[in-house]
């Protein structure tokens, strides 16, 4: 697997970490694991970090006791099977297209709770796939197999797949990166989703500034047990000289 990507895995005290369980909480808040079972994770353009979002967030939500499910629904550029290193010969399009059985193709991770639905094979047609009634069938197979279902969708205001995917869900994560998406792109986002009668649960701020600086913060805490603090030596401050005063 990709530690360096599955943060809530291989740093599980890091301040990172601990933002995924606030996000983890807040979801909880509104229902998620409950009334709120599928939630489709979606960034308002390229590179926002969905895919790792949803992958730390599926880890942390399998730590609180959920079953959780990860399906990469990204079929322009999956990378779930990527982050957890696994094959993708077989995956989601593998089932909408009636070659696999579900069970056949859900994979297992070492992480206690969580299991992986990757994309498969790149299809021709992603949004007729996506919005497809073999689609909202697989979606309610998986509520029964599963808490919370977590799908990994592809930018919202770049391919019609995830607003047409929102329709088959109970709720919609927006995924936002810091200095990347802008205000326009963010808005015409809630647009979209909200002509697509979606329900938006939130936005998730990805990569904020201040996170590398709290990191250091919480690994400083993490360590300062195993690591004796050496005394400042005292250094003398520098005598005062006074100059000679300069003739007029």
């Amino acid at each position: 697997m990709n530690s360096y990507e599955l943060v809530a895995y291989s740093r599980p005290q890091s301040f990172i970490t601990e933002s995924f369980r606030t996000l983890r909480t807040n979801l909880q808040f509104l229902g998620v694991g409950d009334t709120l079972k599928t939630i489709l994770i979606a960034g308002s353009g390229f590179g926002e970090g969905a895919s790792f979002i949803t992958a730390n967030l599926g880890i942390v939500l399998a730590q609180a006791g959920q079953r959780v499910i990860i399906v990469d629904c990204d079929l322009r550029k999956p990378r779930q099977h990527l982050i957890f290193n696994l094959d993708n010969q077989l995956g989601l399009t593998s089932v909408l297209s009636g070659f696999k059985d579900l069970d056949q193709v859900i994979k297992d991770v070492p992480i206690a709770g969580v299991r992986i639905l990757t994309a498969g094979l790149l299809p021709t047609n992603p949004a007729e796939l996506l919005g497809s009634q073999e689609m909202s069938r697989l979606v309610a197979a998986l509520k029964e197999k599963a808490d919370v279902i977590l799908l990994d969708g592809s930018p919202l205001t770049v391919f019609a797949d995830a607003a047409v995917l929102s329709k088959s869900v109970d709720g919609v994560l927006i995924v936002v990166r810091s200095r990347v998406a802008s205000q326009n792109s963010v808005t015409n986002t809630r647009e979209l989703l909200t002509n697509a009668k979606a329900s938006i649960l939130g936005v998730a701020l990805n990569c904020a500034r201040m996170d590398a600086l709290k990191d250091d913060y919480h690994a400083y805490y993490a360590n300062a047990a195993a690591v004796p603090r050496q005394k400042k030596k005292k250094t003398e401050k520098p005598r005062k000289t006074e100059g000679k005063k300069q003739a007029k």
